[in-house]
Protein backbone atom coordinates (compact mmCIF):
# COMPACT_ATOMS: atom_id res chain seq x y z
CA UNK A 1 0.00 0.00 0.00
CA UNK A 2 1.20 3.25 -0.67
CA UNK A 3 3.01 5.32 2.49
CA UNK A 4 0.24 7.81 2.20
CA UNK A 5 -3.00 5.94 2.28
CA UNK A 6 -1.16 4.54 5.89
CA UNK A 7 -1.36 7.53 7.77
CA UNK A 8 -3.64 8.25 11.09
CA UNK A 9 -5.40 10.75 8.73
CA UNK A 10 -5.68 9.03 5.40
CA UNK A 11 -6.83 6.24 7.67
CA UNK A 12 -9.72 8.19 9.07
CA UNK A 13 -10.54 10.21 5.85
CA UNK A 14 -10.60 6.06 4.06
CA UNK A 15 -12.90 5.02 6.82
CA UNK A 16 -15.31 8.38 6.80
CA UNK A 17 -15.67 7.44 2.81
CA UNK A 18 -16.47 3.75 3.70
CA UNK A 19 -19.06 4.25 5.61
CA UNK A 20 -19.91 6.91 3.37
CA UNK A 21 -20.86 4.58 0.61
CA UNK A 22 -22.35 2.30 3.27
CA UNK A 23 -24.88 4.41 3.95
CA UNK A 24 -25.75 5.19 0.69
CA UNK A 25 -29.12 3.83 -0.97
CA UNK A 26 -28.92 2.28 -4.18
CA UNK A 27 -30.98 5.01 -5.50
CA UNK A 28 -28.92 7.90 -4.48
CA UNK A 29 -27.70 10.23 -7.25
CA UNK A 30 -23.32 10.19 -7.42
CA UNK A 31 -21.65 11.76 -9.90
CA UNK A 32 -18.05 11.01 -10.53
CA UNK A 33 -16.00 13.90 -12.33
CA UNK A 34 -12.38 15.21 -12.75
CA UNK A 35 -10.58 18.36 -14.58
CA UNK A 36 -11.32 20.04 -17.85
CA UNK A 37 -9.36 19.01 -20.60
CA UNK A 38 -9.16 15.22 -19.49
CA UNK A 39 -5.95 13.50 -19.62
CA UNK A 40 -5.61 9.40 -19.22
CA UNK A 41 -5.50 9.83 -15.66
CA UNK A 42 -8.95 11.67 -15.59
CA UNK A 43 -10.67 9.60 -18.05
CA UNK A 44 -9.07 6.40 -16.46
CA UNK A 45 -9.81 7.41 -12.81
CA UNK A 46 -13.34 8.35 -13.47
CA UNK A 47 -14.44 5.28 -15.46
CA UNK A 48 -12.20 3.02 -13.01
CA UNK A 49 -14.72 4.06 -9.84
CA UNK A 50 -17.54 4.27 -11.77
CA UNK A 51 -16.94 0.33 -13.00
CA UNK A 52 -16.90 -0.48 -9.22
CA UNK A 53 -19.64 1.42 -8.08
CA UNK A 54 -21.78 -0.17 -10.73
CA UNK A 55 -20.26 -3.87 -9.38
CA UNK A 56 -21.61 -2.75 -5.87
CA UNK A 57 -24.65 -2.21 -6.89
CA UNK A 58 -24.60 1.78 -7.67
CA UNK A 59 -25.60 3.96 -10.71
CA UNK A 60 -23.40 6.82 -11.18
CA UNK A 61 -23.39 9.73 -13.25
CA UNK A 62 -19.70 9.79 -15.47
CA UNK A 63 -19.30 13.80 -15.71
CA UNK A 64 -17.01 16.03 -18.08
CA UNK A 65 -15.96 18.99 -16.83
CA UNK A 66 -16.80 20.74 -19.87
CA UNK A 67 -19.15 20.47 -22.63
CA UNK A 68 -17.44 18.44 -25.34
CA UNK A 69 -16.95 15.07 -26.18
CA UNK A 70 -14.69 12.74 -24.30
CA UNK A 71 -11.54 12.71 -26.35
CA UNK A 72 -10.79 10.40 -29.39
CA UNK A 73 -7.89 8.31 -27.59
CA UNK A 74 -10.47 7.55 -24.83
CA UNK A 75 -13.36 6.37 -27.22
CA UNK A 76 -12.62 2.70 -27.31
CA UNK A 77 -13.26 2.30 -23.45
CA UNK A 78 -15.74 0.10 -22.38
CA UNK A 79 -17.05 3.04 -20.14
CA UNK A 80 -16.76 6.01 -23.03
CA UNK A 81 -20.57 5.96 -23.98
CA UNK A 82 -21.22 6.56 -20.47
CA UNK A 83 -19.56 10.07 -19.95
CA UNK A 84 -21.68 12.61 -20.28
CA UNK A 85 -21.40 16.37 -19.88
CA UNK A 86 -22.93 19.38 -17.85
CA UNK A 87 -24.87 20.58 -20.54
CA UNK A 88 -26.75 17.18 -20.68
CA UNK A 89 -27.69 17.45 -16.67
CA UNK A 90 -30.66 19.24 -15.54
CA UNK A 91 -29.04 22.26 -14.13
CA UNK A 92 -31.63 21.59 -11.28
CA UNK A 93 -30.54 17.62 -10.19
CA UNK A 94 -28.70 17.98 -6.65
CA UNK A 95 -26.80 15.03 -6.55
CA UNK A 96 -26.40 13.20 -2.81
CA UNK A 97 -22.80 12.65 -3.88
CA UNK A 98 -20.16 14.22 -5.68
CA UNK A 99 -16.81 12.70 -6.18
CA UNK A 100 -14.04 14.96 -7.97
CA UNK A 101 -10.86 12.77 -9.20
CA UNK A 102 -7.68 13.95 -9.67
CA UNK A 103 -8.15 18.12 -9.37
CA UNK A 104 -6.74 19.73 -6.82
CA UNK A 105 -8.18 23.12 -7.37
CA UNK A 106 -12.28 23.58 -7.83
CA UNK A 107 -11.73 26.17 -10.56
CA UNK A 108 -10.46 23.25 -13.17
CA UNK A 109 -14.18 21.17 -12.23
CA UNK A 110 -15.01 23.73 -14.98
CA UNK A 111 -18.63 23.83 -16.13
CA UNK A 112 -19.85 21.13 -13.76
CA UNK A 113 -18.47 22.78 -10.56
CA UNK A 114 -21.78 24.15 -10.01
CA UNK A 115 -22.66 20.26 -9.49
CA UNK A 116 -20.18 20.14 -6.56
CA UNK A 117 -21.24 23.07 -5.02
CA UNK A 118 -24.49 22.33 -4.72
CA UNK A 119 -24.25 17.89 -4.02
CA UNK A 120 -25.53 17.02 -0.31
CA UNK A 121 -22.00 15.30 0.50
CA UNK A 122 -18.45 16.18 -1.59
CA UNK A 123 -15.59 14.12 -1.83
CA UNK A 124 -12.02 14.51 -3.60
CA UNK A 125 -9.61 11.82 -4.43
CA UNK A 126 -6.25 13.05 -5.77
CA UNK A 127 -2.84 12.90 -6.20
CA UNK A 128 -2.03 16.56 -6.46
CA UNK A 129 -0.42 18.55 -3.33
CA UNK A 130 -3.98 19.80 -1.80
CA UNK A 131 -3.65 23.84 -1.72
CA UNK A 132 -7.10 24.73 -1.18
CA UNK A 133 -9.58 21.71 -0.31
CA UNK A 134 -12.60 22.78 -1.45
CA UNK A 135 -14.47 19.24 -0.46
CA UNK A 136 -15.99 18.01 2.52
CA UNK A 137 -13.70 14.88 2.40
CA UNK A 138 -10.49 14.58 1.12
CA UNK A 139 -8.51 11.68 0.24
CA UNK A 140 -4.77 12.93 -0.89
CA UNK A 141 -1.68 10.28 -1.90
CA UNK A 142 1.35 12.87 -3.59
CA UNK A 143 3.30 9.77 -3.70
CA UNK A 144 0.71 8.06 -5.71
CA UNK A 145 2.28 8.53 -9.58
CA UNK A 146 -1.72 8.65 -10.66
CA UNK A 147 -5.45 8.99 -9.37
CA UNK A 148 -6.03 5.75 -11.21
CA UNK A 149 -3.17 4.16 -9.33
CA UNK A 150 -5.09 5.47 -5.97
CA UNK A 151 -7.94 4.14 -7.03
CA UNK A 152 -6.66 0.34 -7.81
CA UNK A 153 -5.56 0.62 -3.92
CA UNK A 154 -8.05 2.30 -2.52
CA UNK A 155 -10.63 -0.35 -3.77
CA UNK A 156 -9.57 -3.17 -1.62
CA UNK A 157 -10.19 -0.88 1.62
CA UNK A 158 -13.42 0.21 0.52
CA UNK A 159 -14.12 -3.53 -0.09
CA UNK A 160 -14.79 -3.13 -3.70
CA UNK A 161 -13.60 -6.28 -6.34
CA UNK A 162 -10.89 -4.92 -8.95
CA UNK A 163 -11.92 -6.39 -12.49
CA UNK A 164 -10.31 -6.24 -15.83
CA UNK A 165 -12.43 -3.28 -16.71
CA UNK A 166 -11.46 -1.61 -13.27
CA UNK A 167 -7.76 -2.82 -14.15
CA UNK A 168 -7.46 -1.53 -17.87
CA UNK A 169 -8.89 1.96 -16.72
CA UNK A 170 -6.71 2.31 -14.19
CA UNK A 171 -3.84 0.97 -16.08
CA UNK A 172 -4.80 3.94 -18.78
CA UNK A 173 -4.52 5.91 -15.78
CA UNK A 174 -0.82 4.63 -15.29
CA UNK A 175 0.73 4.40 -18.09
CA UNK A 176 -0.68 7.94 -19.16
CA UNK A 177 0.67 10.10 -15.84
CA UNK A 178 3.86 8.52 -15.95
CA UNK A 179 4.34 8.58 -20.00
CA UNK A 180 4.67 5.18 -20.52
CA UNK A 181 6.03 4.29 -17.47
CA UNK A 182 9.42 6.82 -18.32
CA UNK A 183 8.88 9.60 -15.97
CA UNK A 184 10.33 10.35 -12.61
CA UNK A 185 7.14 9.31 -11.00
CA UNK A 186 7.67 5.84 -11.70
CA UNK A 187 9.08 3.88 -8.89
CA UNK A 188 8.72 0.15 -7.69
CA UNK A 189 5.41 0.85 -6.47
CA UNK A 190 3.82 2.28 -9.83
CA UNK A 191 5.49 -0.94 -11.57
CA UNK A 192 4.60 -3.31 -9.08
CA UNK A 193 0.77 -1.86 -9.32
CA UNK A 194 0.95 -1.94 -12.84
CA UNK A 195 1.77 -5.91 -12.63
CA UNK A 196 -1.44 -6.27 -10.55
CA UNK A 197 -2.98 -4.77 -13.14
CA UNK A 198 -2.29 -6.64 -15.90
CA UNK A 199 -2.67 -9.96 -13.71
CA UNK A 200 -6.36 -8.60 -13.33
CA UNK A 201 -6.93 -8.47 -17.08
CA UNK A 202 -5.22 -4.80 -18.76
CA UNK A 203 -4.09 -5.51 -21.75
CA UNK A 204 -0.68 -3.31 -22.04
CA UNK A 205 0.06 -3.88 -25.83
CA UNK A 206 -4.06 -2.94 -26.78
CA UNK A 207 -3.72 0.12 -24.20
CA UNK A 208 -0.38 1.12 -25.95
CA UNK A 209 -1.93 1.27 -28.99
CA UNK A 210 -4.79 3.29 -28.75
CA UNK A 211 -3.33 5.70 -26.27
CA UNK A 212 -0.06 6.54 -28.11
CA UNK A 213 -0.20 4.29 -31.50
CA UNK A 214 -2.23 5.78 -33.80
CA UNK A 215 -3.16 9.32 -34.89
CA UNK A 216 -4.58 11.26 -38.15
CA UNK A 217 -2.15 12.91 -40.74
CA UNK A 218 -3.34 16.52 -39.27
CA UNK A 219 -2.34 15.54 -35.78
CA UNK A 220 0.95 14.67 -37.09
CA UNK A 221 1.33 18.09 -39.45
CA UNK A 222 0.52 19.72 -35.59
CA UNK A 223 4.00 17.55 -34.34
CA UNK A 224 5.73 18.74 -37.38
CA UNK A 225 4.82 22.55 -36.31
CA UNK A 226 5.77 22.60 -32.70
CA UNK A 227 9.08 20.84 -33.40
CA UNK A 228 9.57 23.53 -36.28
CA UNK A 229 9.01 26.29 -33.68
CA UNK A 230 11.55 24.58 -31.06
CA UNK A 231 13.83 27.26 -29.39
CA UNK A 232 16.47 26.53 -27.04
CA UNK A 233 16.72 29.75 -24.00
CA UNK A 234 18.05 30.62 -20.98
CA UNK A 235 21.59 29.25 -22.23
CA UNK A 236 20.00 25.84 -23.58
CA UNK A 237 18.73 25.23 -20.16
CA UNK A 238 14.67 25.58 -21.69
CA UNK A 239 13.19 24.59 -24.50
CA UNK A 240 10.32 25.87 -25.94
CA UNK A 241 7.85 25.74 -28.66
CA UNK A 242 3.76 26.89 -29.17
CA UNK A 243 1.24 26.75 -30.96
CA UNK A 244 -2.63 28.30 -31.42
CA UNK A 245 -5.65 27.43 -31.90
CA UNK A 246 -5.49 29.20 -35.30
CA UNK A 247 -3.44 26.49 -36.06
CA UNK A 248 -5.56 23.84 -34.91
CA UNK A 249 -8.22 25.27 -37.04
CA UNK A 250 -5.65 25.64 -40.03
CA UNK A 251 -4.96 22.28 -39.69
CA UNK A 252 -8.01 20.66 -39.55
CA UNK A 253 -6.75 18.96 -35.90
CA UNK A 254 -9.19 18.38 -32.91
CA UNK A 255 -7.57 19.71 -29.66
CA UNK A 256 -8.35 15.72 -28.53
CA UNK A 257 -4.50 15.15 -30.43
CA UNK A 258 -2.93 17.88 -27.69
CA UNK A 259 -2.31 15.97 -24.90
CA UNK A 260 0.81 14.84 -24.56
CA UNK A 261 2.43 17.21 -27.40
CA UNK A 262 5.23 18.76 -24.92
CA UNK A 263 6.44 15.19 -24.61
CA UNK A 264 8.05 15.97 -28.29
CA UNK A 265 10.35 19.02 -27.35
CA UNK A 266 10.80 17.74 -23.52
CA UNK A 267 13.65 15.59 -24.77
CA UNK A 268 15.99 18.07 -26.22
CA UNK A 269 19.48 16.84 -24.66
CA UNK A 270 21.10 19.17 -22.34
CA UNK A 271 17.79 20.94 -21.03
CA UNK A 272 16.15 21.02 -17.20
CA UNK A 273 12.60 22.42 -18.68
CA UNK A 274 10.36 22.35 -21.08
CA UNK A 275 7.74 25.18 -21.79
CA UNK A 276 4.64 24.01 -23.98
CA UNK A 277 2.57 27.53 -25.10
CA UNK A 278 -0.65 27.81 -26.36
CA UNK A 279 -2.39 30.35 -27.34
CA UNK A 280 -6.60 30.12 -27.65
CA UNK A 281 -9.49 32.75 -28.24
CA UNK A 282 -10.51 32.24 -24.89
CA UNK A 283 -7.04 32.61 -22.78
CA UNK A 284 -3.23 30.90 -23.13
CA UNK A 285 -2.09 28.01 -21.37
CA UNK A 286 0.91 26.79 -20.63
CA UNK A 287 2.39 22.89 -19.94
CA UNK A 288 5.74 22.96 -18.14
CA UNK A 289 7.74 20.12 -17.62
CA UNK A 290 11.24 19.38 -15.45
CA UNK A 291 13.70 16.71 -15.63
CA UNK A 292 13.11 16.24 -11.97
CA UNK A 293 16.02 18.44 -10.65
CA UNK A 294 13.86 21.76 -10.78
CA UNK A 295 10.01 22.33 -9.51
CA UNK A 296 7.86 23.79 -12.04
CA UNK A 297 5.23 23.33 -10.03
CA UNK A 298 6.14 26.29 -7.78
CA UNK A 299 6.89 28.48 -10.94
CA UNK A 300 2.78 27.08 -12.25
CA UNK A 301 1.63 28.42 -8.89
CA UNK A 302 2.53 31.96 -8.88
CA UNK A 303 0.45 32.43 -11.95
CA UNK A 304 -2.18 30.46 -10.44
CA UNK A 305 -1.74 27.29 -11.88
CA UNK A 306 -0.75 24.28 -9.85
CA UNK A 307 0.37 20.22 -10.48
CA UNK A 308 3.78 18.36 -9.91
CA UNK A 309 7.40 18.66 -8.96
CA UNK A 310 7.91 17.52 -12.99
CA UNK A 311 4.97 18.14 -14.78
CA UNK A 312 2.40 21.47 -14.28
CA UNK A 313 0.19 23.68 -16.40
CA UNK A 314 -0.74 27.20 -16.31
CA UNK A 315 -4.30 28.78 -17.32
CA UNK A 316 -2.23 32.02 -18.29
CA UNK A 317 -4.24 35.06 -16.23
CA UNK A 318 -4.12 37.73 -19.43
CA UNK A 319 -6.56 36.34 -21.75
CA UNK A 320 -5.09 38.67 -24.04
CA UNK A 321 -1.40 37.55 -23.84
CA UNK A 322 0.40 36.32 -26.82
CA UNK A 323 2.84 33.24 -26.66
CA UNK A 324 5.63 35.81 -26.13
CA UNK A 325 4.30 37.38 -23.66
CA UNK A 326 3.79 34.37 -20.97
CA UNK A 327 7.28 33.33 -22.42
CA UNK A 328 9.04 36.80 -21.11
CA UNK A 329 7.09 36.53 -17.61
CA UNK A 330 7.63 32.87 -17.29
CA UNK A 331 12.03 32.45 -18.68
CA UNK A 332 13.59 34.98 -15.78
CA UNK A 333 11.54 32.35 -13.45
CA UNK A 334 13.11 29.19 -15.18
CA UNK A 335 16.66 27.60 -15.16
CA UNK A 336 19.03 29.43 -16.15
CA UNK A 337 17.24 32.86 -16.05
CA UNK A 338 17.76 35.91 -13.76
CA UNK A 339 14.60 36.64 -11.79
CA UNK A 340 15.95 40.09 -11.79
CA UNK A 341 15.87 40.16 -15.23
CA UNK A 342 13.71 40.70 -18.32
CA UNK A 343 13.59 37.85 -20.11
CA UNK A 344 14.69 38.37 -23.68
CA UNK A 345 12.05 36.55 -26.21
CA UNK A 346 13.04 37.04 -29.41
Amino acid sequence: MLASLKTPESVVAITALRRLLEELSPTARVALCAHTRPDGDAIGSVAALASALSSAGFSSTLLLADNTAIPQSYQWMSQAPSFITPAQVDPSTTYDLFIALDTPDFARLGEAGRFCRTAKTSVLIDHHPQRSPYTELTIAATDAAATGQLIWELLPELDFSRSAEIATATYVALVSDTGQFAFSNTDEHALGDAAEMVKAGADPATIALQLFGSKPLEAIELDRLILSRIQLVNNGAVVTSWYSQKDLEELGVSSDWTENLIDLIRVAAGTQAAVLLVEGSHGGRVSLRSSGAFDVSDIAAQFGGGGHRAASGITWPDKNASHVEMLAALLPLLPGGNPNDKADVA
